[in-house]
């Protein structure tokens, strides 16, 4: 799972830890504070933006805070997610609705690490200014069979700005660990 959906995935795994085999968590949220980072973090703020607020700019500013390497940020990336959120717009007010019921800061399973039982492959890109890089360290120390990549000139999208290794990587975990 990555950001959100790693999130899920680590709710998931905690539920229902006899489903899982193994976890592969990008970026993932759900882990409280962070010991270096002020939060939210200024990618969660720009989210919260664009979903209250929806606006071609605002998408093109947190796409540049999304990811680290600014020339990936092509016309053809923009307009595709534009037309995500256009199509449903509905989407976008139920995150809100459900972000104020649960609060991203009571998203926190960070005691309960020490329960995952899956062999854990971790990813983070160094330079994420959605998820900080201290919550990898918290996963890493939390869940006993677990190993952390952080990609060097990388953002919150590791499986975008570094996909050949990051695929490498992935699929060396799924066959070997």
């Amino acid at each position: 799972g990555n950001s959100m959906g790693g999130a899920t995935a680590l709710n998931f795994a905690l539920e229902y830890p006899d489903r899982i085999g193994k976890l592969i968590l990008m970026g993932p949220g759900g882990l409280g504070p962070s010991m270096f980072a002020p939060m939210p973090m200024e990618g969660i703020k720009l989210l919260f933006k664009l979903y209250a607020e929806p606006s071609y700019e605002t998408l093109k500013q947190m796409l540049q805070v999304f990811l680290y390497d600014q020339s990936l940020i092509t016309e053809e990336l923009l307009q595709g997610r534009w037309e995500a959120i256009q199509r449903n717009p509905e989407h976008l007010k139920n995150f809100l609705v459900s972000a104020q019921k649960a609060p991203l800061s009571t998203w926190d399973v960070s005691a309960r690490l020490g329960e995952i039982k899956a062999k854990t492959f971790i990813t983070w890109g160094r330079d994420d200014r959605f998820v900080p890089l201290d919550h990898g360290l918290k996963l890493v120390w939390g869940i006993n069979d677990a190993r952390l990549h952080v990609f060097s000139k990388c953002g919150h999208w590791a499986q975008w700005e570094h996909a050949d290794e990051f695929n490498r990587l992935v699929i060396d975990f799924l066959r070997h660990a």
